[in-house]
């Protein structure tokens, strides 16, 4: 499955490069992703927790840069994992862009192969694109804060120390999405069955 978002957050380029390369500050804009440690050998452990109403899925997995293009300001991210409980997968390829939009603006496009088996493959893809599609919107506006946060001189704990990053989700909770999959579904399956009955 072939998926693309794209966002824009206010701050500079070189900035916003900076932070997409430090995987520890990506994963805190993640909601539900968790880093267990520092890289080794490039490689990185983590895991991420998602709610799909009454579901949870937990993937254990690892994450490593195979491309980075300082350059054009590109990257390439291969991510690998497996659900902690059941036969499920979640196996990634992921390319970013940046772009300069002006001086104090920057448009990131993702552009992902994912493929998915397992519970989390039963939704098909027009709710997988939905999840993306939230997942994409809560990581640009925690990237943005994130960023904004370390280039902010002023902001410090009184320490002389900039402030803790506050906690993210535990979570990415995606219970609306299911409910209006669900009631898709249901409508579909009564549509059908009128034009069943008048066939």
């Amino acid at each position: 499955m072939n998926l693309e978002n794209d966002f824009a957050v206010d701050a500079p380029i070189e900035r916003t490069w900076e932070t997409l390369l430090d995987v520890a500050r990506v994963a805190r804009c993640l909601p539900g992703a968790t880093l267990e440690s520092e890289a080794k050998d490039g490689v990185y452990r983590g895991n991420m927790q998602v709610k799909l109403g009454p579901m949870t899925m937990r993937y254990e997995g690892t994450a490593h840069f195979t491309e980075i293009d300082e350059l054009n300001r590109t990257t390439k991210i291969v991510v690998k994992s497996k659900e902690g409980k059941g036969q499920g997968i979640a196996d990634a390829t992921i390319h970013s862009r940046l772009e300069r939009v002006h001086p104090e603006a920057t448009r990131v496009t993702v552009q992902t192969d994912l493929r998915v088996t397992g519970r989390a493959a039963q939704f098909g893809r027009g709710i997988m694109e939905d999840v993306a599609s939230r997942m994409m919107s809560d990581f640009a506006e925690q990237l943005e804060q994130e960023i904004l946060r370390s280039s902010t001189p002023a902001a410090t704990n009184g320490a002389g120390e900039p402030p803790a990053a506050p906690p993210a989700p535990q979570s990415l909770r995606l219970g609306s999405l299911l409910r209006s999959y669900l009631v898709s579904r249901l409508r579909r399956l009564a549509r059908s069955r009128r034009q069943g009955g008048t066939a």
